[in-house]
């Protein structure tokens, strides 16, 4: 007789809990018990603001906490190394992370890493149930990350970002405290908003089929398109913030594509992250713009043409390029080596694999181009 053959049905994990609401930070306050919790945290003077005026109101103060301050820069060994010494050193079963998504990859990978099973060279993808980690609580202070959805995180090794998956790195709580994009400047939240609706696209593009994850991809581009504009607004920031969980979480489930290929890939220059998913995502919709996905999405979008896609985001990213540093880039792209270097990063990138479009050399040189353009005219 011939074996039948076993095809999973799709599935959706999410983080057993979000709470979310201006001020909900003080939830990780009121509910943890603190000799038994450890908190990375950003160096970011605001959002250690807002932590001490949480732990103000039970009467606590942040020499009370067990924590560590995230060292500069993207998470790289060293500082994963530094994370996991610290853990080491104390008994936890609790870890809080607040920051961007530097931060909360940060500290998982630094509980990967204390836990034995993270190394330099390992497999991306590491063996470990949920029930094996500590109950990861998540606290993103930017509406980019997606990292408080995930059970990803990145690190930068030999100017490369290499993604590390792992069930374990699911959180058991988000919060969602809108109070953390008060202090975000406009160019850093248009930076922001590109990488979620960057998330967003992709996820919904995605070759993986997964109905709800692409469904929660397209309620964040359109929490994103209503309510950018009045950003200023707590209500406004309060759904924006949700917007990037749910972009977040369907591109955790769908991946992305060429457009965060990119943005990995020009880590080596200095790019920041939003910065990089601003400058390649108009780019990356031109390239897909003939796809049946980018079809289907134009009309579940409810919008007119591709160029009407493209119009919406080209307002909302604008001032992501004000005053942003574009020399290093600009210099890439135009030196033959270090092109042909961006170009094989771009290949081996592992957002290619779920890219509704297959890229070679000759494709991913003319997405270069319109990126070099995009460049010189910001």
């Amino acid at each position: 007789m011939k074996k039948k053959r076993y095809h999973p049905f799709p599935s959706l994990r999410q983080p057993a809990q979000v709470t979310f609401g201006s001020g909900s930070l003080r939830t990780a306050v009121a509910e943890l018990r603190t000799e038994r919790t450890v908190y990375f945290v950003s160096a970011a003077p605001s959002v250690q603001e807002l932590l001490v005026a949480a732990l103000a109101k039970y009467d606590r103060t942040l020499e009370e906490l067990c924590w560590i301050e995230k060292p500069p820069g993207e998470p790289n060994w060293q500082a994963i190394q530094q994370g996991a010494a610290f853990l080491q050193e104390t008994e936890y079963d609790t870890v809080v992370a607040i920051g961007g998504g530097s931060v909360l990859d940060w500290s998982r990978l630094s509980w990967a890493l204390a836990a034995g099973i993270l190394q330099l060279d390992s497999p991306r993808s590491l063996a470990s149930s949920p029930d094996d980690a500590p109950g990861f609580w998540l606290v993103p202070s930017t509406c980019a990350t997606g990292a408080e959805a995930a059970s990803v995180a990145v690190f930068t090794h030999d100017g490369e970002k290499r993604p590390v998956v792992c069930d374990a790195f699911l959180a058991k709580r988000v919060l969602l405290d809108a109070r953390f994009l008060n202090s975000l400047s406009p160019a850093v939240r248009a930076q922001s908003l590109a990488d979620a609706m960057s998330h967003g696209i992709e996820a919904f593009l995605s070759i993986v089929p997964n109905y709800l994850a692409k469904e929660m991809a397209l309620a964040s581009l359109g929490l994103i398109f209503e309510f950018h504009e009045s950003s200023s607004s707590d209500d406004a920031q309060e759904r924006l913030l949700e917007a990037s969980y749910l972009a977040g979480l369907a591109a955790s489930h769908c991946s992305v594509g060429v457009i965060h290929a990119f943005a990995h890939s020009v880590a080596r220059w200095g790019i920041p992250h939003g910065m990089a998913n601003a400058i390649a995502l108009a780019a990356g919709i031109e390239a897909n713009r003939d796809g049946v996905a980018m079809q289907r999405l134009i009309s579940r979008l409810g919008l007119a043409s591709v160029q009407a896609l493209l119009d919406k985001i080209d307002k909302i990213v604008a001032p992501a390029f004000d005053d942003a540093r574009m020399a290093p880039l600009l210099a890439a792209l135009r030196h033959a080596d270090d092109r042909n270097e961006l170009i094989a990063c771009l290949e081996r990138d592992v957002c290619l694999r779920t890219s509704p479009l297959a890229f070679d050399r000759d494709s991913l040189a003319q997405l270069l181009n319109a990126i070099e353009r995009k460049v010189v005219s910001s």
